[in-house]
């Protein structure tokens, strides 16, 4: 089976690869879909560079607004002090690459294009904590990867790449931009979009959730009244 599905690649890719690009890739599947039962899914990434280089693959969740607070114990009572904003984070952030990511740091290209946690949740020097403390946070939730992925290559030009979702993606418009790079210069770059959302009745119930915040906040609080009554009526008549 691997030998076919190895055929399979090369077949795909030989056309492209007949055009001398110095970098082609693609997704196993461009759209994940969250219903009751998902846990989870892997997306196999594979490509094939027609130039020498190192790859380097980060895939980025859809962007928005963090606050952190950092709590300091005032009168024996814990109290928020300062705070930090962190505009355009993303929810998702992984990273993958060719070699070792330490050997490649030489590079002044990752800060201006976001490659790297650090270089993703930047505050400066003087909010690092802040930055650190979110960096956490988002590993904690298996939405930042806490290591560097193996991009691992199939002969001299193909390359191969599984990227794992967990069960809590948010869902939204993702990216999977694959870059080449070669003694710190960029030579080639491809971006792939990956459209996460959700189906079914959980779809419903998020957008009426947002889409109509009051009623499905009186619905809830009816909802368990109603619950709250029946169980009460159960168990006088026990």
């Amino acid at each position: 089976m691997k030998g076919i599905g190895f055929a399979c690649l090369l077949i795909l890719l030989t056309p492209v690869m007949l055009h001398a690009r110095p970098l082609v890739a693609d997704l196993s599947q461009y759209r994940v879909e969250i219903d009751s039962s998902f846990n989870g899914t892997r997306l196999l990434l594979f490509g094939a560079r027609n130039d020498i280089g190192d790859i380097v693959v980060v895939v980025r969740g859809p962007e928005r607004s963090f606050v952190v607070r950092k709590k300091d114990r005032i009168a024996g009572i814990w109290v928020n002090r300062a705070e930090q904003s962190f505009g355009h984070v993303p929810t998702y952030y992984a990273l993958a690459s060719s070699k070792p990511f330490a050997a490649m740091r030489d590079t002044a290209l990752f800060a201006p294009l976001r490659i790297g946690l650090k270089e993703t949740v930047d505050a400066g020097s003087m909010h690092a904590d802040f930055a650190d403390a979110l960096i956490h946070w988002e590993q904690s939730q298996h939405l930042y990867s806490d290591t560097v992925q193996k991009v691992s290559f199939m002969g001299e030009s193909l390359f191969k790449l599984v990227i794992y979702f967990p069960d809590n993606i948010p869902r939204g418009d993702y990216s999977a931009d694959i870059y080449l790079f070669n003694d710190g210069q960029l030579t080639s770059v491809q971006s792939i979009p990956i459209h996460v959302e959700k189906t079914g009745f959980d779809a419903f119930v998020y957008d009426f959730a947002h889409a109509h915040s009051v009623l499905y906040g009186l619905f809830a609080v009816l909802l368990a009244l109603g619950i709250g009554w029946s169980a009460h009526s159960l168990m006088k008549r026990i």
